[in-house]
């Protein structure tokens, strides 16, 4: 049954069966890209590129310029053989109440390209062409925007066709960047299935910025630093994770395996993903400083690194997946409450701090379910016991508490506290959603559903209907 389709259901929806038609083939088939990033002096400041060529012959490449004194732009040629006539370039406008669509420009037709990223088609040549940015560096992982001093693409007619000319500022204290994906086939398929709306809400340059060190979002007014254009590197790529699950698309594949490079090299030594910025909400409420553990984030980081294990047959994402396993064994067992029943249950707190200690923070049901989830994927792919027996604790924890986490009208609870009592509105579907997993994956592994895990999925069902949430069964 569907309940009122919200383009984010649609999505979901798409990710879950495009995956179980096409995940499990490409690591069959991948080759594994060769890798080159150099970095070396020009005039004014430090370059620094990164290379991958794919086995089809996509070539991912990026350019970034930190200045160090002020210069003529450093500039990087495209050229593209054919008639313009029969190239585009296609890219995310907005309409007036700000919903996105797709509009497309022919490339004979204009001197320079919006200021936007997008995809270049021609006969044979397919680019998927970042958006030029320039920002400066705020501290804890942020970066502020400096879109007044970015440069459009500008397109050049040549005699056999035409030559992008991308233009990277260099100017004392800021870095300006810019990448491609370059292929000899279409990079996504335009117009099959639901592609057009998937691409449409993957954002890599407005709400968000794909960078060469990770993926950066907006900035929470309660993190800092924080300004109206500043972004924070967060462990958990949103646009990443629609890579991995969607399939079907050359750009999403190859995109996925460089997206995954560039997480891994964030990775602590111990395993974990740090939030670099403050967060002036843990900080008031709990007194814990910038750089903190936060669990859904950091789940979310390696449940993506043990897709691309599986997805690429990558021993590197595979060992990063395995180190996080570690790491979180270790947390839980340090910061976790017991919860009594016929068998001691853990439930495990979503925030710490190494400098902190003894600082005992909430524990959100949602991210409890998505450590529950990924330990069981883990068991599932790795086969070590432990990941199993520490998510079986943690849904003990769950289901002890059983129907105390239902409110009266039906929602559910957000969170369990350290004094024993619940509080914070849910979200209206995340956590259903990963309610519905963990019910799934405890079948897969006992044989049976889990009757807490049912209760507290009916229950939040029906507070959804009640409320005309969009949901999927």
């Amino acid at each position: 049954m569907v309940k009122k389709w919200s383009f984010l259901t649609l999505l979901m929806v798409t990710i879950a069966v495009s995956s179980l038609l096409y995940g499990s083939a490409t690591a069959q088939f991948w080759q594994k890209p060769a890798e080159k990033a150099t970095t070396s002096k020009v005039n004014g400041g430090t370059l620094s590129t990164r290379e991958f060529v794919f086995g089809e012959g996509e070539v991912y490449w990026s350019q970034q310029i930190t200045g160090r004194q002020d210069k003529k732009p450093h500039v990087i040629t495209v050229p593209i053989q054919g008639n313009s006539q029969n190239m585009l370039f296609r890219y995310r406008a907005y309409t007036e109440d700000k919903q996105p669509y797709w509009q497309s420009v022919s490339l004979d037709q204009v001197k320079e390209l919006p200021l936007a990223a997008g995809f270049v088609e021609t006969e044979g040549r397919y680019i998927w062409l970042g958006m030029p940015t320039v920002y400066a560096h705020l501290g804890q992982g942020t970066i502020q925007e400096h879109i007044e001093l970015a440069l459009p693409v500008e397109v050049k007619q040549k005699a056999k066709g035409v030559e992008l000319e991308i233009k990277l500022p260099i100017r004392a204290g800021y870095t300006s960047e810019m990448w491609a994906l370059d292929s000899r086939e279409p990079l996504v398929p335009w117009g099959e299935k639901h592609y057009d709306k998937i691409w449409l809400a993957l954002d890599v340059s407005q709400n968000a910025k794909w960078l060469q060190d990770g993926y950066y979002y907006k900035s929470p007014s309660t993190y800092v630093p924080t300004s109206d254009t500043s972004y924070w590197r967060i462990p958990e790529n949103y646009v990443l994770r629609s890579f991995l699950y969607t399939g079907g698309a050359r750009a999403g594949e190859n995109m996925a395996y460089v997206m995954l490079k560039a997480s891994m090299l964030q990775q602590e030594p111990e395993g974990d993903w740090k939030t670099l910025p403050l967060s002036q909400w843990l900080s008031d409420d709990y007194g814990i400083p910038e750089g903190f553990f936060d669990t859904r984030f950091n789940t979310g980081a390696a449940e993506l690194m043990l897709r691309g294990c599986q997805k690429y047959n990558e021993e590197q994402f595979c060992r990063a997946a395995q180190k996080y396993s570690a790491y979180f064994h270790k947390y839980a067992a340090e910061h976790h409450y017991s919860a009594t029943g016929v068998t001691e249950g853990w439930l495990v707190a979503d925030y710490a701090h190494p400098a902190k200690p003894g600082i005992q923070t909430h524990v959100s049901l949602n991210h409890q379910l998505a450590e529950i989830n990924y330990l069981y994927n883990s068991y599932q792919q790795f086969g070590n016991p432990t990941d199993k027996d520490l998510a079986d604790v943690m849904l003990t924890g769950v289901t002890n508490l059983g129907s105390k986490w239902i409110l009266p009208n039906g929602d559910l609870h957000y969170a369990y506290f350290p004094n024993g009592t619940f509080g914070r509105r849910d979200y209206p579907t995340l956590t259903y959603n990963d309610l519905v997993e963990t019910q799934r994956l405890y079948q897969q592994l006992h044989g049976m559903e889990e009757p807490t895990i049912a209760q507290l999925i009916a229950s939040k069902q029906v507070w959804m209907q009640k409320n005309n949430i969009a949901y999927s069964q």
